[in-house]
């Protein structure tokens, strides 16, 4: 009658939980943590796009600025030159 109540597919090792290196890896036992690499991902993109026309403004203003400073030079240069024709004055640009 022992016999009878024995059954193989209940022995003593099923009923343990198996080896974690039969069924799974280490990094599979680990919770699942959430870094927000999207998240992160979307604000760089955002941010690069900001930081991109802050550099193209820049670029402008200061081409701008360079620009005015030219004319500014040339006006004087031409009002310098028209009081004393015989004073030469050496373009800046050279």
């Amino acid at each position: 009658m022992a016999a009878a109540l024995f059954e193989p597919t209940l022995s003593i090792s099923a009923l343990r939980p198996p080896h974690l290196s039969e069924t799974t890896s280490l990094a599979d036992s680990l919770p699942s943590v959430n870094f927000g690499f999207e998240d992160l991902r979307e604000r760089m993109a955002r941010f690069t796009v900001r930081f991109d026309e802050f550099i193209e403004n820049g670029r402008k203003r200061v081409l701008e600025e360079r620009n005015q400073f030219r004319m500014n030079v040339t006006e004087l240069q031409g009002k310098h030159s028209s009081n004393h024709p015989k004073l030469k004055v050496e373009n800046p640009s050279r």
